[in-house]
């Protein structure tokens, strides 16, 4: 009994993670970490400016 349950826990939760990882909403984009990393930036650099001009 113990054993079909660790089973069949242990399936259940591995389905959980493959259905939560094939509908993340970055699966579909091919964005390089640097090119990521430079939009993050150049919003901060923006954001920045704005704040200076107030």
């Amino acid at each position: 009994m113990i054993d079909n349950f660790s089973l069949g826990l242990t399936h259940v939760l591995m389905a959980i993670a493959l259905w939560r990882l094939l509908h993340r909403d970055d699966l579909d984009r091919e964005v390089s970490p640097r090119l990521l990393w430079q939009q993050r930036r150049d919003a901060e650099r923006a954001e920045a400016d704005t704040r200076s001009d107030a």
